[in-house]
């Protein structure tokens, strides 16, 4: 009777042994297997800070490096070092550039909001070239109604750049019917107000 105890003691004591091993086993497999992929994306990470860093200190001899980088990087990091740099392309006033620099990123952007981005930066660009037809033809691009204050407002901007106060009005008034925010709302109602006077 002892004998049997001391067979079922040591069989789960085997059995207790083998899980832990397993356990272990499978612990390290995961963290092995895991590592690379984490490292290769804070290795992107670290490079997108490095390029933005470049950007901000404005070393307009690392440019080509930034410009290589975004190439190479067709991911969120590349995007958005894309719009750093289109915005310093912008400074420098540079807007073919800048225009080219977001329409490539915007090739291979997936993520819906930021494509509304580049598209909204974009339309900017060309309001800034006076080419009006150009800037609402991407604005109608953009289909997603959360956006639709934004658009709103840059096509009201534009139908007053175009002195078309009716229809600027109207897209003024759509604008701040959809905008949230009461700063805005003000902003869109100062615009207005201008009309009047």
């Amino acid at each position: 009777m002892h004998l049997n105890k001391m067979k079922k003691l040591t069989i789960l004591n085997k059995k207790t042994y083998l899980m832990i091993f397993l356990l272990v086993f499978l612990i390290f497999f995961v963290v092995l297997f895991k590592k690379p992929k984490e490292k290769k994306i804070n290795s992107q990470e670290f490079r997108y800070e490095e390029i933005i860093k470049k950007i901000n200190a404005k070393k307009n001899q690392d440019l080509s490096t930034i410009e290589k980088f975004i190439i190479e990087n067709k991911n969120i990091y590349g995007t958005l070092s894309s719009l750093f740099l289109a915005k310093e392309y912008i400074l420098d006033n540079n807007l073919d550039k800048a225009f080219i620099q977001l329409n490539n990123s915007l090739k291979y952007t997936k993520e819906e909001n930021l494509k509304n981005i580049l598209k909204l930066r974009m339309a900017r660009i060309k309001i800034q070239q006076n080419k009006n037809q150009d800037a609402m033809k991407i604005l109608e691009k953009i289909k997603d109604d959360s956006w639709i204050s934004i658009v709103e407002n840059i096509k009201g901007d534009i139908f007053m750049k175009n002195k078309d106060i009716k229809k600027a009005k109207l897209a003024w008034e759509k604008s701040k019917y959809f905008q949230q925010s009461n700063a805005s709302k003000e902003m869109i109602n100062m615009k207005i107000n201008q009309i009047k006077k």
